[in-house]
């Protein structure tokens, strides 16, 4: 008879599922396994029917157990569960057989079954509660594997809920007295349901998750006897010691109850450590848990920190290698043929002094074409050297990215070609061989798993932004090592959480190299553009008949449209409407004013608004030049085949010259011979626009032939971009996006709220089961999730949900919502969509808010009436459809109303037609073309003046072709007012700058044009010497010590700022000598000091 027989009294499905699960025990484990962990899943159900207590329609098993745990229930019962699920999990995904863990199973799923029999049915007949195991059988069993499990659960879920209703019914009335109380006692104390031990299985599991094999009774000691702990002559019992294979110790763990914080073992496993390095003459790394949290402190070298699976053998040995091999950082010699910039070297020591301090992260800014990548590779290099690092990471958000790190010029396979490297995908995710991987985020989240927690050293994350680690952070956090990010958005629009990921304070990286600091160096190491402003009156106004000249309106006519139809923004050029005519003057200007190399225009970007946008650019192009037989350009965005083979060609190739691109080429990708940039498309990111920008950047030597390098690079800016940062200096960032499920879980928060104030207590009540069903949702196995556990569990509580206090449903806003996001919705992204917009109604309706409501009802009703009505799926719903495409269909707005919408077409909303979405081509006349450079200078340079001086000097220089004139100008001299007309006649239409932008930057009065041209031009610094020189040697026996002093001084601040304001004068330092300044401090001979620096007086704008 099998041990799960009396089940067969009440429920007979359980009894099913456990005697088949014997009945395997001698021929497949595996299915032993599995059949154990349905029976718990289904036997969980019973136990929180008992305690009444909710579980989530779509709660995982893992789930239920953290609810088990809420309740007063003795905690070696979830303990139990818990071992089983991780078990069954096993057998799950990786076909495992081990006999010992499936008997463990049955025994852990019998002592349940026999508590939760006797707690029901007060029936002690089952009794004396040993499990005895059952003897072998002839094979005969077919093999059960996952597909039969999944049919089995299907098969009996009927069944199921019928008992489940059985057990809820009978628990209502069960009463407990104290003899049930004294006899549930001896039960547990009868099947021994400890929560040490159950907690020691737990860890068991995680230990050997991690290849620790309790059986291995030489590298893993249990209880370890340690004579003389703590000094005092008694003898300690350490839970865990780990050993290598040579017999030294190398770890010790702490175990502590799972209801524990495992921080309270940390001081009792230090203790361990220090008897076990007293014996064995060497310390153990220190881990202590609770079954669920893990803490790994190695002691003399690091700080404690939380860790997400216990280090394997080979991590710790490699660990230890470290401890004897490693090299002091501060001394490694970087090698300077990778980088050998000075920026670049500091940065790098920057990160090994962060290190060397025990910081592990660190987060390197720096400006696109400035080395980024061969800065990286040679602080990975120094690390291996210093024998800091064994095994990398480097990870990016692209294809392109991963293989240009890894392959390209400037690449790790260029410069440390003696490492195995690994180009990680899912069909090589066993590879365990390289020192080097190299992924993208989207691969490594599917398989991090599959790695130890202390397998890499070093994981490098290109272009760490936001939208990264809000999807990907959980590899970041798994993985027990040094992480460096990479990026090079400027300081200014790092997003804080960014700075918090790589423990740096907000606004202060590890090591920043601005784009400034780069074009300040003598030479620059970075290309500044020239930025022409390439505009039309489409272009700057729009396509709007009202404004079109007589000729253009009869075109419009001409080819058949309406005028009053054509009044469209800017903003909807290339998405509503185009005009061939515009784009043929973009491309015409790019030849004609476009840098060339050889015979060819150089390289060059159009960044295009859309796909059609590229597409029409490369039949435009082609239809003009079709002389370069469809050679020069090249499409490329995400929906293009083989675009890789076009950037690979783009970039090392001499055709395609011109790049089409939509977003692919906005970032990341290194072309120094790019000579061209086009921006076809208006830009609102400062990030994304910067990031565009530091495409034509990088410096490229010998572009033109020997000792002819790339000196500059227009920038052709259609749709006004340089203007619009100069207003907007910081641009409009998007928003970050949050998922539908967390604003869906927002949204029932609110509605909770407001239903509660109204007292509609059974509408509270199921807002609370939605919102009970997401939490458990929640993916138990995120890092995030699992950071934040304390949290999750707290919610679940029945009690807060009895309650609905306002302090709780707060929390649930502000601690809960957030880490909704992390949720794998199990419904149509539509569905869940269409919730949101019934639920903004729901809100609406309730708050009185009558002009959202009306604009949410017209939404919903544009919505609908997309969807394709005559298919089968919508009999029984059409009519409904029907009356909610009309206002009156919408005068109930009652939540039963509204809810039996949502509940009715939630899962029909996906079956919508395509928007008609009229685009309109045309082919007229643009007219008010520019092609004109402009300065750009506040957008480029900000407040930095140093690289705007010198870019203006040049300019003035080479226009004044009278140098004489410059020559007076920088000596003081006085000016003819033919000489200065001369200067203003060099403003004019073909000039960048003009005198209000100059008097503007310089904050000198357009009138002074003088003044204005020394504060770029400079002053001639022998001649001042010399005239203040004459002066003091001419009224020197009339001066005393302070006034010549004072001369020192003005002196040297007019070669400072290349002029001085006589307000200045009576300013500080000067009021410091005399409280009327210069006239105070020289008396009668002011007027002759004032007529000394006149020549050099500047008149700022007060």
């Amino acid at each position: 008879m099998s041990n799960f027989s009396f089940l067969n009294r009440k429920w007979p499905v359980l009894a099913k599922l456990g005697i088949q699960a014997e009945n395997y025990l001698h021929t497949d484990n595996n299915a032993t396994m599995l059949k154990m962990r349905m029976f718990g899943e289904k036997i969980i159900d019973y136990i929180l029917a008992m305690y009444k207590v909710e579980a989530g329609r779509f709660a995982t098993q893992d789930d239920k157990i953290k609810l088990l745990r809420t309740t007063n229930i003795n905690k070696a019962i979830p303990d139990l569960f818990d071992i089983v699920r991780r078990f069954g999990n096993k057998a799950n995904h990786d076909g495992y057989e081990n006999k010992k863990y499936a008997l463990e199973c049955l025994v852990s799923m019998y002592k349940i079954a026999a508590w939760l029999y006797i707690r029901i049915t007060k029936d002690t007949s089952i009794k004396p509660l040993t499990y005895k195991i059952p003897k072998p059988k002839a094979a005969g069993n077919k093999v059960y594997g996952m597909d039969d499990y999944v049919r089995e659960k299907e098969k009996i879920k009927e069944d199921h809920t019928k008992e489940i209703k059985d057990v809820k019914k009978q628990a209502d009335g069960l009463v407990q007295t104290e003899e049930d109380k004294k006899v549930q006692k001896e039960v547990e104390s009868t099947l021994e349901f400890n929560e040490a031990q159950t907690r020691k299985k737990l860890i068991d599991i995680m230990l050997k998750d991690a290849g620790w094999y309790l059986n291995d009774k030489e590298l893993v000691k249990v209880e370890l006897p340690l004579g003389d702990h703590k000094g005092k002559g008694k003898t300690g019992y350490a839970d865990y010691v780990l050993f290598n294979r040579k017999g030294k110790p190398v770890a010790v763990v702490e175990a502590k109850k799972t209801s524990v914080d495992p921080i309270i073992g940390r001081q009792q496993a230090v203790e361990y450590a220090n008897s076990i390095e007293k014996i064995y003459k060497a310390r153990p790394v220190i881990f202590y848990t609770n079954g669920y949290e893990i803490y790994m402190w190695d002691d003399n070298y690091s700080e404690p920190r939380q860790i997400w699976g216990f280090y394997t053998l080979e991590d710790l040995e490699e660990l230890f290698f470290k401890h004897r091999h490693k090299k002091d950082l501060n001394k490694i010699k970087i090698d300077k043929n990778i980088s050998g910039r000075p920026y670049q070297i500091e940065g790098i020591k920057r990160v090994y002094e962060k290190y060397e301090n025990g910081k592990r992260k660190a987060l390197l800014v720096m400006a696109t074409g400035t080395g980024k990548t061969r800065t990286v590779i040679a602080l990975t290099k120094g690390l291996m050297e210093a024998n800091w690092v064994k095994r990398v990471l480097f990870l990016a958000d692209r294809d392109e990215l991963v293989k240009q790190a890894k392959e390209d010029k400037n690449s790790f396979k260029t410069f440390m070609p003696e490492e195995i490297s690994c180009r990680f995908t899912g069909k090589n995710s066993d590879n365990r061989e390289a020192t080097l991987y190299f992924s993208t985020y989207q691969t490594m989240i599917n398989y991090y798993r599959e790695f130890s927690v202390g397998f890499f050293d070093l994981i490098i994350c290109d272009e760490s932004h936001r939208s990264i680690y809000k999807v990907y952070r959980d590899i970041l956090e798994y993985f027990d090592s040094h992480i460096i990010g990479l990026t090079a958005t400027p300081v200014d629009f790092i997003e804080r959480n960014t700075f918090n990921l790589f423990n740096c304070d907000n606004g202060d990286p590890t090591f920043n190299f601005p784009i400034e600091d780069a074009w300040n160096h003598v030479p620059p190491y970075l290309i500044e553009p020239r930025v022409i402003d390439t505009t039309t009156d489409f272009l700057r106004k729009g396509i709007k008949y009202n404004e079109m000249t007589e000729e253009q309106r009869q075109q419009i006519e001409e080819e058949g449209y309406d005028g009053d139809e054509i009044n469209y923004d800017k903003k909807e050029l290339e998405k509503k409407i185009t005009n061939k005519d515009t784009n043929r003057y973009i491309l015409r200007t790019l030849m004609e004013k476009g840098i060339k190399v050889g015979d060819y225009i150089g390289k060059t970007i159009i960044f295009a608004k859309n796909k059609k946008h590229a597409n029409l650019l490369d039949l435009l192009f082609n239809e003009l030049y079709p002389q370069y037989k469809g050679k020069l350009t090249a499409v490329i965005y995400s929906d293009i085949k083989d675009k890789s083979v076009l950037i690979e060609k783009f970039k090392g190739e001499d055709f395609p010259r011109i790049a089409i691109s939509i977003d692919l080429l906005d970032t990341g990708v290194d072309v120094p011979e790019i000579v061209n940039l086009v921006f076809a498309k208006p830009v609102y990111s400062k990030v994304k626009f910067w990031q565009m920008i530091g495409r034509g950047t990088r410096r490229c030597e010998n572009l033109y032939g020997e000792g002819w390098d790339k000196k500059e690079f227009p920038i052709f800016d259609c749709y006004k971009n340089f203007e619009f940062f100069e207003i907007h200096a910081k641009g409009y960032e998007p928003k970050p996006q949050k998922t539908s499920i967390q604003k869906r879980f927002q949204i029932m928060c609110s509605l909770l709220e407001k239903f509660k104030e109204k007292g509609e207590l059974d509408i509270c009540k199921a807002f609370a089961a939605k919102l009970k069903a997401d939490i458990e949702e929640l993916p138990e196995d995120s890092i995030e999730i699992k950071k934040n556990r304390k949290k999750v569990e707290q919610v679940k509580r029945e009690e807060y949900w009895n309650n609905l206090s306002e302090d709780f449903i707060k929390k649930l806003k502000l601690e809960i919502a957030p880490l909704t996001k992390w949720i794998e919705s199990k419904d149509n992204s539509d569905a869940v969509g269409f919730d949101n917009s019934i639920y903004r109604i729901m809100i609406n309706n309730i708050s009185n808010d009558k002009d959202n409501l009306v604009k949410e009802i017209n939404d919903m009703i544009k919505k609908l009436s997309r969807l394709k009505l005559n298919l089968n799926q919508f009999d029984g719903e059409r009519e409904l459809v029907k009356s909610l495409l009309q206002p009156f269909g919408w005068q109930d707005l009652s939540y039963e109303r509204l809810e039996k919408i949502r509940v009715s077409l939630r899962e029909l909303v996906k079956y919508k037609g395509e928007v008609s979405n009229t685009f309109i081509v045309l082919d007229i006349k643009d007219t008010g073309s520019i092609t004109k450079e402009i300065s750009a200078a506040s957008v480029l340079y900000g407040g930095n003046m140093e690289p705007y001086e010198k870019r203006v000097r040049l300019a003035i220089e080479n226009k004044l072709k009278d140098q004489i004139v410059i020559h007076k100008i920088r000596k003081g001299e006085k000016l003819s007012q033919e000489e200065i007309q001369s200067i203003y006649s060099i403003f004019g239409e073909d000039f960048i700058y003009s005198i209000d932008e100059l008097s503007t930057k310089t904050d000198i009065d357009k009138e002074d044009i003088i003044g204005i041209i020394r504060k770029f031009i400079g002053i001639d610094e022998v001649e001042l010497n010399k005239r203040f020189e004459n002066f003091i040697q001419k009224h020197h026996n009339k001066m005393n010590s302070t006034q010549i002093k004072t001369l020192e001084i003005i002196k040297n601040d007019i070669a400072k700022n290349r002029g001085i304001s006589f307000a200045a004068l009576f300013a500080e330092p000067y009021t410091n000598f005399n409280q009327n300044g210069v006239d105070g401090i020289f008396g009668k001979m002011a007027d002759d000091v004032f007529e000394l620096i006149a020549p050099f007086r500047a008149w700022y704008i007060s």
